[in-house]
This record gives structure tokens, C-alpha cells and sequence, in this order.
């Protein structure tokens, strides 16, 4: 789609108090890299329960009726209910695929672990849920091949969605990317994922069929996440695969040990020994009502945890991916102060932080790390980062190709020379604010909220390329609205 008729996007897409085919639209949410969401209601019917209508950003994406299809076959509490699919028109005849799906509202994983503090047992409840979710859908032939904190939503109720099905397969689904690893984020592939996509580098033709397995291993990085912190230790050196050491949760946290065998055991290198997600759900629930006192203890850092927590898991193949906001998916609760007050208190913090020399394109960040020592107790920012990030922490969260066709891949081998050059193109929004960025409520007569932080902006007269002190959001350029003197910005927040 060219740049004239993205705009058209932006300037003609459906606005609140229209209605797209039989659906009222409430109010714009948030947009991806494919689709934007809106918050509607079935039109003349002021009691219905309000939904999530998706939008292709892009005319006829073959994306989203394979989303649909999807969501019919797979029938699960902790799967969002399919309510709808159609296709848009334009006012310049554009048709525009939608899909809509049942209104999930509640935190984030993460979020809603952090909220309060939390209990083993707790923990095991939200995963009896989603290996439920996990268990129908492979049940259906179906892989959802992007499991992740920031793609599982937990409501008020402590009901456990697992959302945003775009990137998912199921048997007999058109191919919709060339690259050898398919859709998903860096840090939660599994390592025989990884290799493969090493050995066969050089391979156009190649490709990873996704299977159950990758699932269940991202699962089990999900929980190491939520309860230590941190993700795993590197599993790659420029690309190739190495042996790592994973330290047991118990080292770090106070968690059961019936959540850390479970635990480690998703992690496990060897796919079979990870089970099945039909098994897990099994085991789990016998857990939740088997499990002794040492189970509603709450998961809190242990004093070793400063000490030990190392990087993520670098991306092998050069197309690592953001934790970002997803956009099959309506909400994400605000966090409250005390929450925020919370994280302050946790000791999260690494015993020593990288330097890098980086770039930043499309989100891909290029990094040359030097360690340094630092104190053992830092002071605290008025709004730390959960961690300090390593240079592989920082790769593996930049736009993967495996999702985003259009985003440039394979950074690490571009020249120095050119880095300066794509710079000056311009700098994607973030999918979260930088540390010490002003939070809402932001100041209407010169700040617009966007991904959870305040932004100066939109600034008269510039449109992207917006440079690179400056950040694009639609079609549009924006300056960080800072607390206090800014902190440096060369990876992402």
C-alpha cells in the first residue's frame, strides 16, 4: 500500500457513531502492524455487551479471515469468543477485512502479577487455564505460535484469556510469510526452533513448522518471567546456538516447588519431555488442590535475585519481536500508582549493566556490549524499568520480521557506515513509555497519550520521516514528554 493511500487509511477509517456492517463503533482503541481495534456494540441494541472489532490496516490482508476461522474452531473459556467477521468499504471503494471477537477487559499477565502480590497457587490456577486454552486449540490442529505475558489478559474475575490468535496456525492454513521462522517473539522460541533456523540460515527455502511443543516451551517462559523477573540466559553467540545453564526459580523466588518442576520441565530442551498441554492441564488442577501451605506463600524475590539475573535469549535468526500491545486485542488495564509503587519496591534490578553502541531500525537494535560493575543496591529512579537490559535483552525485543513483512530484517549485518543514513528515516513509537517518561493523566494543551506514556505533540508542520530525536505515530511526529532530565534512548524502553 502506498504512503497516499495509508493516509487515506488514517483519514477515512471508521470514526465513533459509525457503524461497520451490524456493528456500532464506541471508540478507536489501538492500532499494530496490521490491524486497529475499536471498541463497539451491536448497533440498536443499546444492552448488548460491548465487543472488539479489528480493522485490517491493509485492503483484503488474508490475515484476518484465517483469524476468524481460527477463533470458530477453537471453543474455549480462555479463548476470546468469535462474534463476527466481514469487510469494510472505504469512501474510496477500499475494502478493508474485520474481524470480532468477544471484549476481554483486565491486566496483562504481567501486570496483574505485579498488582499484588501473589501466591504459588495463584499462579497455577492462571496456568490450568491457558494449558485449557492451549489444549482445545491444539485439539483443533491449531498452534497459537505467539504466547506471551503481554498476549494473556487477566479480568477482575481471574478469568485467564490467552488473545491475539493473528499470528496463530492450524492444519491446512495458507502460508502468509517467506521466512524461515515463522511469527512470534525472540524470547519465547524454542531453542530447537532456534537451531533450525541457524542450520538453515542460508536456506530461502526453509521453513519451521510450528508445532504444540513451541506452545508450551513459550508457556514455560512466560512463568520463569512472571515469578523471577527475568528471561532466560542467552541461547545463541552471534547467532549460533549454545549450551546454557538455567537457574531454578526457587533460586530467586519464593515459589512451590510443584510450580518450579513444572516450570522447568516446559523448558525443557528436549520437546517430549514438555508433555502435553491436555496433560498439563490435568496435572495442573490436581496441583491447585493438592498443593501444601508452601503454596500460598507469596512469589517474592529472594535476596540471590539481584545478584544472578542475566540477559534474554538473543534471537538466532535476526528476527527478533516486541512485547507489543497487541491488536487483535480490545484493553489493557491501566496500572495503578500502587502498582508502580510496587515495582519500585521489588529488587528487579541486574548486578551490572551493558554499554552499547546501537542503532535503531524499524526497532531492530545493533549492540556492542562492554560490562561494567555496578553497586549492588542502585538507587531508585522515579520510574525504574522492571530491569536493567543487557544488549541481548534489547535485541530481543525489537519488530520481528516473522510478523512484520515490511519491518527491515537482518540489522546485525548492515555496514556501520549505513546506520546514521536509515537513522534519518525515522523512529517507530514504542510499544511501552521510557523510563522517567510523564505517565497519564497527560497535559491536554501540549501532550497526547500513546501506549501508556505522555508525547508532545503532534508537532505542526512535521510529518515521518521524523528523524531521530523525534518518534512517528500515525503519520504523524512526536516528542518524549519527560519527568525529569531524559534519560538516554538508544533502546527501546
Amino acid at each position: 500500500m502506498s504512503g497516499d493511500e495509508e493516509t487515506a487509511v488514517y483519514a477515512h477509517a471508521p470514526v465513533p457513531g459509525s457503524t461497520v456492517g451490524p456493528w456500532l463503533i464506541l471508540e478507536r482503541l489501538d492500532s499494530g502492524t496490521f490491524g486497529v481495534v475499536f471498541r463497539a456494540q451491536r448497533a440498536g441494541h443499546p444492552e448488548a455487551p460491548p465487543v472488539a472489532l479489528k480493522m485490517a490496516r491493509n485492503p483484503q490482508d488474508p490475515r484476518f479471515p484465517r483469524e476468524a476461522e481460527l477463533l470458530r474452531r477453537c471453543l474455549h473459556p480462555s479463548i476470546p469468543g468469535y462474534e463476527d467477521m466481514g469487510v469494510w468499504t472505504s469512501p474510496k471503494g477500499h475494502r478493508y477485512p474485520y474481524v470480532v471477537m468477544e471484549w476481554v477487559e483486565g491486566f496483562t499477565l504481567y501486570d496483574w502479577f505485579r498488582e499484588q502480590p501473589r501466591s504459588s497457587r495463584e499462579v497455577l490456577c492462571v496456568l490450568a487455564q491457558l494449558a485449557g486454552a492451549l489444549a482445545t486449540a491444539h485439539a483443533c490442529g491449531a498452534v497459537h505460535r505467539d504466547v506471551k505475558g503481554d498476549n494473556i489478559r487477566v479480568t477482575p474475575q481471574g478469568r485467564a484469556v490467552l488473545v491475539d490468535w493473528g499470528s496463530g496456525w492450524f492444519a491446512g492454513a495458507q502460508p502468509l510469510t517467506d521466512t524461515t521462522a515463522p511469527p512470534g517473539t525472540s524470547a519465547y522460541r524454542p531453542p530447537e526452533q532456534k537451531a533450525f533456523t541457524w542450520r538453515f540460515r542460508k536456506d530461502t527455502e526453509a521453513r519451521w513448522h510450528s508445532q504444540p511443543s513451541d506452545d508450551l516451551y513459550a508457556l514455560g517462559v512466560v512463568l520463569y518471567r512472571m515469578v523471577t523477573g527475568m528471561y532466560l540466559p542467552p541461547c545463541t553467540d552471534g547467532g549460533e546456538p549454545v549450551e546454557r545453564e538455567v537457574l531454578a526459580p526457587s533460586a530467586m523466588a519464593t515459589v512451590c516447588l510443584e510450580l518450579e518442576a513444572l516450570t522447568l520441565r516446559l523448558l525443557s530442551e528436549d520437546r517430549q519431555a514438555r508433555g502435553t498441554a491436555q496433560q498439563l492441564e490435568r496435572e495442573v488442577q490436581g496441583m491447585v488442590e493438592t498443593a501444601g501451605p508452601e503454596a500460598d506463600r507469596p512469589v517474592l524475590p529472594t535476596p540471590s535475585a539481584v545478584a544472578t539475573e542475566e540477559g534474554g535469549c538473543a534471537s538466532s535468526d535476526g528476527q527478533e519481536d516486541d512485547e507489543l500491545l497487541s491488536d487483535t486485542e480490545p484493553a489493557r488495564a491501566p496500572s495503578t500508582r500502587s502498582s508502580r509503587e510496587e515495582r519500585r519496591r521489588r529488587p528487579s534490578f541486574p548486578a551490572w549493566l551493558s554499554l552499547a553502541s546501537a542503532g535503531l531500525v524499524s526497532g531492530l537494535v545493533v549492540a556492542l556490549a562492554v560490562r561494567v560493575e555496578l553497586p549492588s543496591h542502585p538507587k531508585p529512579a522515579p520510574e525504574p524499568a522492571p530491569w536493567l537490559a543487557t544488549p541481548e535483552e534489547l535485541a530481543q525485543f525489537a519488530t520481528d520480521g516473522g510478523v512484520a513483512e515490511e519491518a527491515l530484517s537482518a540489522v546485525q549485518d548492515a555496514p556501520g557506515a549505513v546506520l546514521p543514513a536509515i537513522l534519518s528515516l525515522g523512529r517507530p513509537m514504542p510499544s511501552k513509555p521510557f523510563p522517567n517518561q510523564r505517565r497519564p493523566p497527560c497535559e491536554p494543551r501540549v501532550e497526547k497519550e500513546i501506549v501508556g506514556g505522555c508525547w508532545i505533540g503532534p508537532l505542526e508542520g512535521e510529518r515521518p520521516p521524523c528523524g531521530e530525536r523525534m518518534f512517528d505515530w500515525e503519520n504523524r511526529c512526536y516528542l518524549v514528554s519527560y519527568d525529569q532530565a531524559p534519560l538516554p534512548t538508544s533502546g527501546q524502553p
